[in-house]
């Protein structure tokens, strides 16, 4: 890699005409530009890769390429048969789930309706005669109290 030598820049535009100050502007202006520039050796170093390689890549590219048209095409045939035929498949299994799915779930409500309403009844009653049993109850103990206190004669 070449070193840029600013000093020696800036002394070459000095003598071609230019102030000291806008050579150093010049130079600032173009910063790190000169470490993207390549020199000869790094040119024909790269012409000598560049020329192999590319002649290689060249014939094997070729190659690849005609083998992977003719699978592409073949499996994109196939892919295309394939994927229609499942999604015609799927779209009658789901119709046909679905329409299962209604019926069951119509089914279910209507049994899930009844048991609720049946479970209801017989909660209703249970509540009915825990609450006959607390109202027993509760006379019996008014008429113990009232017996104990003498208030009802025996």
């Amino acid at each position: 890699m070449a070193v840029f030598d600013t000093h020696r820049a800036i002394k070459t535009l000095t003598a071609a005409g230019f102030s000291e100050t806008k050579a150093e502007a010049m130079l600032d202006a173009m910063g790190d530009s000169h470490d993207a520039l390549a020199t000869k050796a790094d040119l024909r170093e790269l012409a000598q890769i560049t020329k192999a390689d590319l002649n290689e890549l060249a014939q094997i590219t070729k190659a690849d390429l005609n083998d992977l048209a003719q699978v592409t095409k073949a499996d994109l045939n196939e892919l295309a048969q394939a994927t229609k035929a499942d999604l015609n498949e799927l779209a009658q299994a789901t119709k046909a789930d679905l329409r299962e799915l209604a019926q069951v779930t119509k089914a279910d409500l209507n049994e899930l309706a009844l048991t609720n309403k049946a479970d209801l009844r017989e909660l209703e009653l249970r509540m009915r005669l825990h609450l006959g049993a607390y109202v027993f109850a509760a006379a019996g103990l008014v008429i113990a109290v009232l017996l104990a206190l003498e208030l009802i004669p025996r």
